[in-house]
């Protein structure tokens, strides 16, 4: 298969954007826009494309961008502004004589300026003044160095040294580390820890070691212990009202925090909005938080500072993979990219402070300058030297180095070592800005997927997860930063690689799946990598059945590495949910057979009249929505049975089907006694009466968009409000597992498959098969009966990943995938009410869950692992806390996306109770 065209007139642009950048015809600022609006889907540029074949296409491309982009600014990602790097060039150089080094002070002299200055940094550190700027410690610093180097040696020794000392290598090695520090924030893509990314974004951003924000909804978050926890907000008030909105460091009179973070050596602090962050050096090292006013890169530190917020408050409540915010990741990476010229610049200045004396300047955008500092300014001797060094940048900075002869090879050095490696690293700037810009088109393509490996073969970025089905046809196997033959088992391809390992970068049209392209800069090999092209995902042309296969199969995959990548979710609830094959091997010997089946109630049939049933419920004004609560009724019979009457009139199917009411009422009858002749706290006709008031309410929210009007025809309606009703008619309050362990005549009558849910589903029809409760005689009652099983039968927790599969990958509008994901959410009601309803709920399962697992032990079956410890907090919120966050949030927010977001604050609901299930958590672990 050949590239796809897409792709292809892609490549085909940036090749010719760069090509007319390279040959001077259009700058840096013009060739970025253009790219930009490339890959914004520009209008005007997409109506040149069209012309992108024809001679005259870069002329056009020259004239379009000269006359139209007078300006530059680059859109970015909300909240992110690009700063302008065109103007950046390398140093410039002036000259002018007149300065000498010689001096005369003598001992007694040099003692006293020593005296002197000790007394004034006591005095300083004593009255805690503002003094002790970054400025005033980055010349602290430079002197510290100085006197580690003099400490031991006489005056003359020291003098000598300094001369010796190589500072153009010390400019070489710290380049070389500075690269390294910032190159490759897009790696962390591929790492599927969204807390183990931010951590290293705080690392190779910030050069700091851990992390702390207070929130005052969420508490605190320590980085070090991966948690949140609450705090006393009264007792830090006082240190934290004095944490301001500039970076800081954390003094001694902050005493509370400066006990909590006592184990660091250094903390910088700063508050965004209500928000206050701490980044914690376990020993002190260069960062950009030293020079955020300076520099102005505040901006910079506050879009990474809620990046970080936003992504740990999110982790919490639900699982994402770090690709879903790769846009923004990428964006605050290469903008630390920009920033950290300045790291280097003030690297090479207090550098240079070790053997000369430095003037140094800052120019403002209107061309005025203020003196930093000064030192030795009026000359003594025309026979010195000086240089002057001018780093151009939207903050134009000038040093004079006072002593730097340029007729001097040591000298001369130094300059073009300053010179030629500020100039690469502005050039390393600009490639950063350009692969960024080629990584986000991968990132948002949906039918190509790029792996691109980096010099030694390691994998350096994966533009989405590897899908199943790409795995299958190349044997692929993600590791993070694996070498490509860890990665790629295919034979055929690794052949291909090694054969285009000597090539140089170019498209090769093949009848493949995939494109090998070599990087290569200057000549110099810089990895290589894989595009898989358009095809290898597409089943939409599949049979039916083949595609429901492939579909599982992904299904199956994902479950596997659920639980390879999030261990804590072993022997939790959520094992429940994952479909399995139960084993019996031989005979199980059971030490009694199970009274559960034969349980014998008095309960007896709520009996009701017509005429009762008609009359308006006491929550008849919220029918509609989803503050209707079910526990405000749960012990008044008739209450009930009038909700279900008023839902069944709201969709109007009483007129529509002629609905014999008579017949109705002796069904809700015996519907209701058959759901709680067994007293479950969790299924009984409480939960069904919630589940058919859920569909009601999602169903209508979906009526009421436009592109769904016509979805449901009436008897659809019909079978998913019944279904709903009846879905867990007759439950014994143990799971399919159980059943099937304990050979039930369920089970085996079933087959072991959907064991409950067919047994729900026979039982509700049984029951409308009798002619005095067959309220549904005028519908057509073989395609209803069809209709409502196939809703039943969703409500198997293991059908769950087939169906959030089927469903998101449903183009179709398929009316069963979408009543059965309707039926299976509702199932999930209580789970997404509000804090503590959500809890009461959670209570009411656990309670059967406890219970089977009881019955198991006397019975001698397999008790479930997630069913053992309920009674205890720790173990029951984290329970709950894998539920919800694993399960039930991912299909609430599936089904919401679905219906443009009418399901959002049920998402809301989930996010509360996750948080305070956590918090329980917590505080049962410090009382113990």
């Amino acid at each position: 298969m050949q590239i796809s065209q897409t792709l292809s007139r892609c490549i085909t642009f940036h090749k010719i954007v760069q090509q007319l950048y390279e040959q001077g015809e259009i700058n840096f600022k013009e060739k970025n826009k253009l790219k930009t609006e490339f890959n914004t889907n520009n209008e005007d540029i997409q109506y040149l494309i069209d012309d992108i074949d024809k001679e005259d296409f870069k002329q056009q491309l020259v004239e379009y961008v000269k006359s139209k982009h007078q300006t530059f600014k680059l859109l970015n990602s909300p909240g992110l502004r690009r700063k302008s790097h065109v103007s950046e060039s390398s140093p410039t150089i002036g000259r002018r004589s007149g300065f000498s080094k010689e001096s005369k002070i003598t001992e007694e002299e040099l003692i006293s300026y020593i005296n002197k200055l000790r007394e004034a940094l006591v005095d300083v550190y004593q009255s805690r003044s503002n003094s002790l700027t970054y400025l005033v410690q980055d010349h602290l610093k430079s002197l510290t160095q100085f006197i580690s180097k003099i400490s031991i040696l006489s005056p003359q020794a020291s003098i000598i040294l300094l001369q010796e000392q190589n500072i153009a290598e010390e400019i070489q090695f710290y380049y070389k580390q500075l690269k390294n520090q910032f190159l490759n924030t897009h790696t962390l893509l591929i790492n599927d820890n969204i807390m183990a990314v931010t951590s290293k974004l705080v690392q190779n951003l910030l050069n700091c070691d851990e992390f702390t924000f207070i929130n005052p909804q969420y508490g605190i978050y320590e980085s070090n212990k991966n948690s949140f926890n609450n705090i006393e907000t009264n007792e830090y008030l006082h240190d934290l009202i004095s944490v301001t909105t500039n970076v800081n460091l954390l003094t001694e009179n902050q005493t509370k925090l400066s006990l909590m973070f006592s184990q660091y050596q250094r903390t910088y602090t700063i508050r965004i909005q209500d928000e206050c962050f701490f980044y914690h050096q376990r020993q002190i090292k260069d960062t950009l938080l030293n020079l955020t006013l300076e520099y102005k890169c505040l901006n910079e530190v506050q879009i990474l500072s809620k990046l970080i917020s936003k992504a740990t408050i999110e982790a919490r409540v639900q699982l994402f993979s770090p690709i879903q915010i790769g846009n923004m990741i990428l964006d605050i990476g290469v903008e630390f990219v920009r920033c950290s010229k300045y790291l280097f610049i003030n690297q090479i200045i207090n550098l240079l402070r070790t053997k000369y004396t430095i003037e140094k300047t800052e120019n403002d955008l209107l061309g005025s300058s203020t003196s930093l500092s000064s030192t030795n300014l009026s000359p003594t001797s025309k026979q010195a030297k000086f240089a002057k060094i001018q780093f151009k940048d939207i903050l134009p900075l000038e040093i004079i180095v006072l002593g730097l002869n340029l007729n001097k090879k040591d000298d001369i050095q130094i300059y073009k070592t300053i010179t030629n490696l500020y100039t690469k690293y502005l050039k390393f700037i600009e490639l950063s800005y350009d692969r960024i810009i080629f990584y986000k088109y991968f990132i948002k393509s949906k039918d190509s997927i790029m792996l691109e490996f980096d010099k030694e073969g390691k994998l350096s970025f994966l533009s989405r997860p590897i899908p199943p089905s790409l795995s299958r046809e190349f044997q692929l196997t993600y590791h993070n930063r694996g070498h490509y033959y860890q990665i790629i088992q295919n034979d055929k391809l690794l052949k291909v690689i090694e054969q285009h390992l000597d090539n140089k970068w170019n498209i090769q049209q093949t009848d493949q799946l995939y494109e090998i392209f070599m990087k290569a800069r200057n000549k110099k090999f810089k990895g290589f990598a894989i595009i898989f092209s358009e095809g290898f995902l597409q089943t939409r042309n599949l049979e039916m059945e083949t595609k429901k296969i492939k579909l599982r199969q992904e299904a199956t995959q994902y479950l596997s590495n659920l639980e390879q990548n999030n261990p804590e979710i072993k022997d939790t609830i959520l094992s429940f949910y994952i479909p399995q094959q139960v084993h019996i091997s031989g005979i199980v010997n059971k030490k009694k057979k199970s009274m559960i089946n034969g349980f014998i109630d008095t309960i007896q049939i709520n009996l009701i009249d017509v005429i009762n049933l008609e009359q308006e419920p006491i929550y008849i004004d919220q029918i509609d929505s989803f503050d209707f609560n079910i526990f405000k009724i749960e012990n008044n019979s008739i209450e009930k049975q009038r909700i279900v009457y008023q839902i069944l009139k709201k969709n109007n199917f009483l007129e529509e089907f002629e609905i014999d009411k008579n017949r109705l009422c002796e069904f809700l009858g015996q519907l209701e006694y058959r759901y709680d002749k067994r007293r479950n706290p969790f299924h009984n006709y409480n939960h069904g009466v919630n589940v058919m008031h859920s569909c009601h309410v999602i169903m209508n929210k979906m009526i009421s968009l436009l592109q769904y009007r016509d979805l449901f025809d009436q008897l659809t309606k019909l079978s998913l409000i019944l279904s709903g009703l009846c879905h867990d008619v007759g439950h014994t309050g143990k799971t399919n597992i159980f059943e099937i362990n304990n050979m039930s005549q369920k089970a085996i009558r079933y087959h072991d498959k959907n064991v409950l849910e067919q047994y729900h589903a026979a039982t509700a029809l049984k029951l409308l098969l009798k002619d005095r409760m067959n309220f549904l005689k005028n519908i057509e009652f073989r395609q209803f009966r069809e209709k409502f099983i196939q809703n039943i039968i969703f409500t198997d927790k293991q059908e769950h990943f087939n169906l959030l599969k089927f469903f998101e990958a449903n183009n179709e509008k398929d009316i069963k995938i979408i009543t059965g994901m309707i039926i299976h959410t509702s199932d999930f009601v209580g789970a997404a009410a509000k804090w503590p309803i959500s809890k009461s709920w959670s209570l009411r399962v656990n309670q059967e869950f406890q219970s089977q697992y009881e019955e198991e032990g006397r019975l001698g079956l397999p008790q479930q692992p997630f069913m053992k410890d309920l009674q205890k907090i720790s173990v029951l919120s984290k329970s709950e806390i894998g539920f919800y966050k694993f399960f039930v949030r991912p299909l609430y927010v599936s089904l919401s996306k679905f219906m443009d977001h009418q399901l959002q604050d049920r998402i809301d609901n989930i996010d509360e109770t996750i948080i305070e299930w956590d918090q329980l958590a917590t505080q049962e672990n410090q009382q113990q």
